[in-house]
């Protein structure tokens, strides 16, 4: 093999690699592994466009201050993943700021920074943060043709955000695609003719048939999944009965909806998250288009002030019997995920082994 050959192979791991962790991160909507800077708010650290190394909280290790994490903000901006450096870790939950801001975010109304609300922690290489300029640059540009061309096609916005990002991840392909036709290797004389052989593993073939088939069905499970962090206001009782202000010291029931918008019957698994919150119905049957409420009970502080509580759907098309499902998701909810979106490809899977086997294919290919 080459030199340009095994740049070449090696320029195509990365692009792949890039297209599968962006479009990976985008269905269990959050960074992975790759994230990039929206705003200006990490400047000079990071800036509009930057791109970082993301890693996930268990991974990471304990979080203090000094790291760069990326979290789901309650009043942000409206909302929304945010990535701040975290200036002091208190009881109620990590104080955070932006480079580029005088003041802490939760000086500004933000609560305290949960653990549950946490989606990445931005790699540092002695204590500087390691930014990937100009990522975001492309993501951007992608993402908004592409969203362009989906909102034309009258699709919502949470599928032109998945549409334009998984159509950056055939864009790298494509480019991997084009960079390989255009610096083939085969710039040989061409007054002799050569035959090659490359051999398909078949148990390979067997993985990435099975890996294609799945992925609607897992992409219909973990998108509706995920956690979700409630912004309450502890309050004197005398004026708990405002929108978002509950009793301090008490327990305050409060209710919240989930919905099966799919195509398919889903059993839904509701749990807490963290302390201070129980949940009576954690286990939902929902048919096309249901909905039903569910109750939690909300422990509030003593003291008076902004808190958060978070719990998590999972969301499982109904093809297993429930008790199945149920214990599935107690040894870990994505292991119940991955199995019911393995399984309906098994009798396609089986007929393609029964008829082609798994025997290694082999591919002949004729140079001049």
């Amino acid at each position: 093999m080459g030199v340009s050959s095994t740049v070449q192979r090696a320029i195509t791991v990365v692009l792949v690699s890039i297209a599968v962790v962006m479009v990976v991160g985008e269905l269990l909507g959050q960074p992975f592994l790759l994230g990039y800077i929206a705003t200006g708010s990490m400047e000079p650290t990071l800036g509009v466009g930057d791109g970082f190394v993301a890693m996930p909280p268990l991974l990471a290790g304990e979080i203090g201050a000094g790291d760069v994490i990326t979290f789901e903000a309650q009043s942000i901006d409206g909302g929304g993943p945010t990535t701040h450096r975290v200036v002091e870790r208190t009881a109620e939950g990590y104080i955070t700021q932006g480079d580029a801001n005088s003041f802490t975010d939760q000086d500004a109304g933000e609560p305290p920074v949960t653990d549950a609300q946490i989606y990445a922690v931005v790699l540092q290489l002695n204590g500087e943060v390691v930014a990937l300029p100009s990522l975001g640059q492309a993501v951007l540009f992608v993402q908004n043709g592409f969203g362009s061309v989906v909102g034309l096609l009258g699709l919502g916005s949470g599928a032109q955000v998945g549409a334009a990002t998984t159509g950056f991840g055939i864009v790298l392909i494509t480019i991997t695609l084009l960079y390989g036709f255009f610096t083939d290797d085969a710039k040989r004389p061409t007054n002799r003719s050569t035959r090659r052989s490359e051999v398909i593993n078949g148990r390979l073939i067997v993985v990435g048939l099975v890996v294609i088939l799945s992925l609607p069905v897992l992409t219909g499970m973990v998108l509706p999944s995920g956690t979700t962090t409630t912004n309450l206001l502890s309050a004197d009782p005398s004026l708990a009965d405002r929108q978002g202000r509950v009793p301090a010291g008490e327990t305050a029931e409060l209710s919240f909806s989930v919905t099966n918008e799919g195509v398919a019957p889903k059993v839904v698994i509701v749990e807490p998250v963290g302390d201070g919150i129980d949940i009576d119905n954690r286990q939902l049957t929902l048919g096309t288009g249901d909905r039903e409420e569910v109750t939690m009970a909300v422990d509030v502080p003593v003291e008076t002030g902004p808190f958060a509580r978070s719990y998590a759907e999972y969301h499982y098309f109904h093809i297993l019997p429930v008790p199945v499902i149920r214990l599935l998701a107690a040894v870990h909810p994505f292991l119940a995920t991955v199995l019911i979106a393995v399984l309906p490809t098994t009798p396609i899977v089986a007929l393609y082994v029964a008829v082609v086997g798994i025997r290694p294919i082999t591919m002949r290919s004729t140079q001049r």
